[in-house]
């Protein structure tokens, strides 16, 4: 299936006729488009679903609740920033690829954001022990500069969109210039990064852009959901990117990248390290997305940038090790993880773009919430014990 259904199959989906779903085509509920050189129409599988969910929400109210949640159940939050169809990803209707072979991130974020990138200064607290922020793991050093940075800007708690915006870009601009251990600055994300790192490829700022770009966002996953959640609190978007931040670290998230690096490291054959992977842990770090069941079109692309190098044709050796034993394709961290390798960029590189790329899209969300200005607070179905009816704990 191409991410379209004909006016059967959608019937069918749906428990209705083929002139019910007509009618929910002229309504508005599901779009439609013609095949070429036919008379006949074919329907989007995601309004489609999107719709029976909506459905099932009105019969079953309590076991929609219970889905809400989880990695497959209906979409939380309604938002207008990415959308990822038919193995494909978009920023705003832009195809998300095409942008990264094409735009600065600072641009994307023009995009994501609503309003052109702002040309504001970087605060950097007086008390902020900024020579020795280098010498920190980077979540450490963000963190540091975040709570520093957050103190000394008096605009902090505007959260009307321009002054989200104003902080957002110094929020990009300071951390850039921790990663890169260089004074802050208003150039670009990617050269600031080239100029710290001191990479000698000629064609780096463009590479460094790329990856950048196809980091900024992916929908709501944990980190963005954490971001859109302290922002519903009315909490400043240095709170919200701290938040997120603490969410990419974890292991299933971008801290993964550090465990695809021990993976690569490690001494042997790739079908044989990854059988003996695949046999201890019951899964291959680095392959296979959920959302990508064709393969992490994000991955695919960083591959093919990445220079040539014996870093790069030993993590092709992987992916090719992996398909032949499971079938599954690598994923936007893998790819990070032999882009950086392959450039010679310091072990930490894939988590920092992962993190600077975000960060662009983690505004962006926030900005969409202090726009809708309501609380996010799902209830929780209650699993333990049930009340005594007030009889009396024994002493």
């Amino acid at each position: 299936m191409d991410g379209h259904l004909d006016a059967q199959e959608a019937a069918e989906r749906l428990g209705v006729s083929t002139p019910t779903v007509y009618a929910y085509v002229s309504r508005g509920l599901i779009r439609s488009e013609s095949i070429p050189g036919t008379r006949r129409h074919r329907y989007r599988a995601a309004d489609v679903e999107a719709l029976a969910q909506r459905q099932k929400a009105r019969r079953e109210p309590e076991a929609a609740a219970r889905g809400t949640l989880s990695f497959h159940g209906m979409p939380v939050l309604d938002s207008a920033l990415t959308l990822i169809e038919g193995g494909r990803l978009y920023y705003r209707g832009h195809d998300a690829l095409q942008l990264a072979q094409t735009w600065p991130l600072e641009r994307v974020a023009d995009l994501l954001w609503g309003a052109p990138f702002p040309d504001t200064e970087v605060l950097v607290a007086p008390s902020l022990p900024w020579s020795r922020l280098g010498a920190l793991p980077p979540v450490s050093a963000f963190h540091s500069y975040l709570a520093a940075a957050a103190a000394a800007d008096r605009g902090a708690y505007d959260l009307r969109a321009p002054a989200v915006r104003r902080a957002g870009a110094r929020i990009l601009r300071g951390l850039t210039a921790v990663a890169a251990d260089v004074a802050p600055s208003s150039r670009p994300t990617a050269d600031t990064l080239v100029e710290g790192w001191t990479i000698s490829n000629p064609g780096a700022t463009g590479l460094l852009q790329a990856a950048l770009v196809l980091c900024a966002d992916h929908e709501l996953n944990s980190s963005a959901f954490t971001a859109r959640c302290i922002a519903s609190a009315a909490a400043t978007p240095y709170m919200a990117v701290t938040g997120a931040l603490a969410a990419l670290q974890g292991k299933k998230h971008g801290g993964h990248t550090e465990r695809i690096a021990e993976l690569i490291e490690e001494g042997g054959e790739p079908a044989d390290v990854l059988a003996a992977t695949l046999r201890r842990d019951g899964a291959l770090p680095g392959f296979g997305h959920p959302l990508y069941p064709q393969g992490d079109p994000r991955a695919t692309l960083l591959l093919k940038l990445a220079p040539p190098s014996r870093e790069r044709n030993r993590a092709l050796r992987f992916v090719e090790a992996a398909a032949d034993l499971t079938g599954d394709q690598p994923n936007l961290d893998f790819g990070l993880v032999t882009f950086t390798r392959a450039l010679g960029l310091p072990r930490t590189a894939p988590f920092v773009l992962f993190a600077l790329g975000r960060t662009v899209g983690w505004i962006a969300h926030a900005l969409e919430q202090y726009d809708r200005d309501t609380l996010i607070r799902p209830r929780a179905r209650y699993t333990g014990p049930w009340p005594d009816d007030g009889k009396a704990m024994s002493p």
